[in-house]
């Protein structure tokens, strides 16, 4: 079982690197390495002084699977460089498991961030009817290829938001 106190160190030290992450990509819409190396380091470091070789090996497993979950959607051009180191920093704090979870819950807060800006950016009317559309080629083509087009004018989201919203959602969620 882990400590207590070890588990609440690593939330809150958690929860202000996701803070500073979520606030920097807001700003600037980037997540500089000078942010996501320490926190990587740190979350691999903190494992390692509480559990020693099973306490790295738990980290780093974690940081793995964080950056493999998310460096797909980089290849695709879907989220920046940024967002997967942060995300494999989030999975260095979690571990394995509660990173998949996260992931999960990061996809969610994602989808409905990403709305919410569209519906600012485009006006409410616009997205829905955007929705729509996308919504009925999805069911008559069964694809999303046609559907899902990127276009210049696609307003930007600053993704370091819903991996701090979705990791804490997690947190409620699997805990």
């Amino acid at each position: 079982m882990e400590n207590v106190v070890e588990s609440t160190i690593l939330q809150y030290i958690l929860l202000v690197l996701l803070g500073m992450a979520a606030l920097t990509d807001f700003r600037t819409y980037a997540i500089p390495n000078w942010l996501t190396g320490p926190a990587l380091l740190i979350g691999l470091g903190l494992h390692t002084f509480f559990g020693q070789l099973s306490g790295f090996i738990f980290s780093l497993e974690g940081a793995i699977v964080g950056f493999g979950l998310f460096i797909l959607f980089y290849s695709f051009g879907w989220m920046g460089a940024g967002d997967v180191k942060l995300f494999a920093a989030v999975g260095s704090f979690l571990g394995p498991a509660q990173a998949v979870w996260a992931a999960a819950m990061v996809a969610l807060a994602g989808g409905l961030l990403s709305v919410v800006i569209l519906g600012f950016s485009a006006g409410w009317r616009n997205t829905g009817l955007w929705l729509w559309s996308h919504l009925q080629t999805l069911v008559l083509t069964g694809s999303l290829q046609k559907s899902f087009t990127v276009q210049s004018a696609t307003p930007k989201v600053p993704y370091a938001l819903a991996i701090g919203l979705g990791t804490v959602g997690s947190y409620w969620y699997v805990r």
